[in-house]
């Protein structure tokens, strides 16, 4: 199924990538990506994430604009220059764009999380052959 193919009767889990092929520019998927939510935000769809998604998506921001200003893809060059209270408010910008972003989708349910859930991923993981991240999206949404 692709993601025009998702209508109000349904609920579907949002992950990470969907926000940063937007955010990206993504050049294969970003255009489905914005219409998919832009469908979210009218509330055509109703749509489900969590918390660890959400910040999944600020830290990888976080860290492309850092590499972005930097002209660096080293890990440990962006980490050192974090330090630097005017660099940090910079990077955080796009941080904060994104959040301001997640409150204009009407459509968005972010799910709280539980200590249940984490120990339910486990059990799914190995049931289903996930790796732990997705596992725990599966038990955040069951």
């Amino acid at each position: 199924m692709k993601l025009n193919d998702f209508n109000l009767y349904e609920s579907i889990f949002v992950d990470a990538n969907i926000f940063i092929y937007v955010s990206q520019s993504e050049p294969i998927y970003g255009r489905a990506c914005i219409d998919f939510l832009e469908r979210v935000e009218y509330m055509e769809i109703k749509a489900i994430t969590t918390p660890a998604v959400l910040n999944e998506v600020s830290y990888k921001l976080l860290i492309a604009k850092a590499g972005e200003l930097l002209d660096t893809d080293r890990f440990w060059k962006m980490h050192e220059k974090l330090n630097d209270q005017k660099f940090i408010k910079t990077c955080y910008g796009i941080v904060e764009e994104f959040r301001e972003y997640i409150g204009t989708l009407c459509g968005l349910r972010v799910e709280d999380v539980r200590v249940d859930d984490f120990n339910r991923s486990g059990d799914l993981g190995s049931e289903f052959g996930l790796i732990t991240t997705d596992s725990y999206h599966v038990a955040v949404m069951e």
